[in-house]
């Protein structure tokens, strides 16, 4: 059957489809806002305002309490002091524990205390509910992880004097800011480890937005299940969980995985820039999202306790996503593939059956939107870089850079579709899905979890197309098949691409736009006419994408609300340099500060890097440099085997810095290994580290070369002298500490 033209329509329809493209992919964000409070409260039973007054009463002043410190120790016996409160028996796990990475290169030690507690029967198959309520030195940490814990707590008030069918137990860790280091020692030597089958775990990098499940155990089915049970909003899709497992990020869910346990990850993620700084805090922290996550952490955990055991029954894998945050769709990954591959096949089919024209055309025009879009977002992107100073431009002003990489999406899918003037719009839109399914079962291949955001658009979408054989209007089909696949798709991609920027940043937005010209693609070419005029829609298009990038040029970079990180740290003493010295990154000192002090970016004297640093006094109350003693040395067939003590009185922190030359083989967190130690297959340069009030006299064992070599040690004290309180003050509102703070540091080397 011959497909014939109807007259050309005025343009009015893709410029519509422009605004209301436009519109979606900037305000994705709306489509998944956590649920109210109230809400949370009727479908799960959890009480926000219960777990935010207990949050309250814990963070006291909210000072930040990083581990092993006197802020630490009084933010603890509040939470003790709230279990008891709630008729459990806390107890407290004192360990000093060290967790090595060959991956990073290098270990961290602290001394940590975890609480624990638990409700239920005896034995083993128990549910983990975990959080940590340690902070980083610069931030209170009402959401990471006060939030958690504030959840935690609601928990188990919600199962106290409850008769339950499996045993549950509250592990809130200690150390998770400096190397996940109580769910370390957790895993390793607590009795109660043994017991655990299923872990849920809640975290935060933001203080609001809604709370997403990223990440499970290996196979998922039992996890998903357990999350699925009850009728909860929930958020979290298997491609981010694919994601997630190749990105070098670890919460205390890396331990839990490690030991074998079913796993659920949840955290809430906006904005990245309240993360680790003072604005992670009660004042920021959005009430909805710990209520998102306490009900929805609830939720699997009622579904584990339903959940009748089945033995020896293998664990299924299947792909899922939520579905605008209302319900959960989860396939066996073999559907997956299935509707893929049959969108796929339909797409070819109806391909071939659309006449001799532009064939070629058709198939290359997919190509032509996404090398275009991400072609012009990334000149655009690498434009703003060269014309604006701040490195994360983006971050009081998302939108600009949503508007210009999506509206430079929607110029590729725009010329795409000027490739294929003349062509039939069936041909155009098979092209157009045989891209789509291709990609998508192309990247199924390094991530299958990703299939379930195209699977069910691609059988909608290959219904439509095998219809073209029969009788019915095709015209009628391409509008009803074409808009609804199209609609579906976006439905679930959507909402994946607002947390790939949230939490990937706008330096891959040029990607992020080449995904959305695709898309637009798809939604555009059931109202498009292949003899439309589009000299208008071309125009405006070109005023967009000028327009945007002209706003992302003089987009505000940040704001008191969502503040630039900057740390000042004073070193000083031992072979250091007297310094000011500016972080993280190199981007340049404000101008208020840089009146003060002449900061230039260069290498620093003796420092560990080239860093933004400035000529500083001697500062009062200087920090005393680290020293190691040898406290024995023993030969061995690898080298020597070497007992130290690291000496840093006064010291918050001790980083020892060991150079490649060493040929260090395996490194030892204790004088005898009982912390926990790392081997390395390779010699490389390694940083320790040690963190709070137990590293002033820090024990470790080493087995290395026979060589000597130059080691450097860093003491850190937090906080600065009354020489620092100018620059301090010149610190402008819309910059924050951030992560370890602002701190004093002194190093000097010895040979080892």
């Amino acid at each position: 059957m011959t497909q014939t033209h109807r007259p050309a329509r005025p343009s009015i329809q893709l410029i519509l489809g422009l605004l209301a493209l436009l519109l979606a992919f900037c305000f994705k964000g709306g489509l998944t806002a956590p649920p109210s409070i109230s809400e949370t409260l009727a479908t799960t039973g959890f009480d926000t305002k219960a777990a935010i007054g207990r949050l309250t009463r814990i963070l006291g002043d909210e000072r930040p309490h990083p581990v092993d410190s006197p802020a630490n120790d009084l933010v603890r016996e509040r939470i003790l002091s709230e279990i008891k409160t709630l008729g459990y028996t806390p107890e407290v796990r004192d360990d000093f524990a060290c967790r090595g990475s060959k991956r990073f290169g290098g270990m961290s030690c602290a001394r940590v205390r975890n609480i624990l507690f638990r409700a239920g029967p005896s034995g083993g198959g128990a549910a983990l509910i975990a959080s940590h309520y340690d902070s980083v030195p610069a931030g209170p940490g009402a959401g990471d992880d006060g939030a958690g814990v504030a959840a935690t707590l609601e928990i188990a008030a919600h199962l106290a004097g409850r008769k339950l069918s499996k045993p549950v137990i509250f592990l809130i860790t200690d150390g998770e800011e400096v190397g996940l280091l109580g769910a370390t020692s957790f895993v390793r030597k607590d009795p109660w480890a043994k017991d655990v089958s299923f872990a849920i775990n809640m975290e935060a990098r933001g203080t609001g937005g809604p709370a997403i499940m990223f990440q499970t155990s290996m196979p998922n089915g039992r996890d998903i299940a357990a999350l699925t049970a009850m009728p909860v909003r929930t958020i979290a899709n298997s491609m981010a969980a694919d994601i997630y497992r190749t990105l070098p990020n670890d919460t205390d869910a890396t331990e839990f995985l490690g030991k074998g346990y079913d796993v659920v990850n949840f955290a809430f993620i906006n904005p990245v820039a309240r993360y680790h700084t003072p604005r992670d805090s009660l004042a920021y922290l959005e009430h909805a999202s710990v209520g998102h996550m306490g009900g929805a952490a609830l939720a699997a955990l009622e579904g584990h306790l339903a959940a009748k055991p089945e033995a020896n029954a293998p664990e299924a894998q299947v792909i899922y996503s939520d579905v605008l945050g209302r319900f959960m769709l989860v396939l066996p990954v073999a559907v997956g593939y299935a509707l893929l591959g049959f969108g796929l096949l339909a797409a070819l089919f109806a391909y071939v059956r659309s006449g001799p024209t532009g064939a070629a055309r058709a198939m290359l025009a997919p190509l032509v939107a996404l090398l275009v879009a991400g072609g012009v977002g990334f000149g655009a992107l690498w434009l703003i870089d060269q014309m604006r100073v701040e490195s994360q431009w983006w971050f009081a002003t998302p939108m600009a850079g949503r508007a210009l990489v999506y509206s430079s999406g929607f110029l590729g899918a725009l010329l795409a579709l000027w490739l294929c003037r003349g062509i039939v719009a069936t041909r155009v839109l098979a092209g157009a899905w045989i891209w789509v399914t291709g990609l998508f079962l192309a990247l199924s291949i390094v991530s299958p979890g990703s299939m379930i955001l195209a699977a069910p658009s691609a059988g909608i979408a290959g219904i439509g197309f095998l219809l073209t054989a029969t009788k019915v209007d095709r015209g009628l089909l391409l509008k009803t098949f074409g808009l609804a696949a199209a609609f579906v798709l976006m439905v679930f991609i959507l909402p994946a691409l607002d947390f790939a920027e949230v939490g990937l940043g706008l330096g891959l937005g040029w990607a992020f736009g080449a995904v959305g010209a695709l898309l637009m693609l798809c939604a555009l070419v059931p109202v498009w006419q292949p003899n439309t005029k589009m000299a208008g829609v071309s125009f405006l298009t070109l005023v967009v994408v000028s327009g945007t990038l002209v706003w992302a040029v003089f987009a505000k970079a940040y704001s008191p609300d969502i503040p630039r990180p900057l740390n000042v740290q004073h070193w000083h003493g031992g072979e250091a340099e007297n310094a000011w010295v500016l972080g993280p990154g190199d981007e340049a000192a404000p101008s208020p500060m840089q009146a003060i002090a002449p900061f230039k970016l260069a290498p620093l004297k003796n420092g560990d890097d080239t860093r933004v640093h400035a000529t500083a006094p001697v500062p009062t109350g200087a920090t005393v440099p680290a020293r190691i003693e040898i406290l024995s040395e023993t030969k061995s067939a690898e080298g020597r085997i070497l007992k130290l003590r690291v000496l840093a009185p006064g010291a918050d922190e001790v980083v020892l810095s060991i150079p490649k030359e060493a040929q260090v083989r395996r490194l030892n967190g204790g004088a005898n290994g009982e912390a926990g130690g790392v081997d390395f297959d390779k010699p490389q340069g390694l940083g320790l580290r040690c963190v709070g009030r137990s590293c002033v006299q820090w024990d470790l064992e080493v087995t290395l070369g026979t060589t000597p070599a130059s080691w450097i040690t860093f003491a850190t004290v937090r906080g600065l002298g009354p020489e620092a309180t100018p620059l301090i003050k010149a610190r402008p509102p819309w910059a924050s500490p951030v992560q370890g703070g602002d701190k004093r540091v002194t190093n000097q080397s010895q040979k080892i």
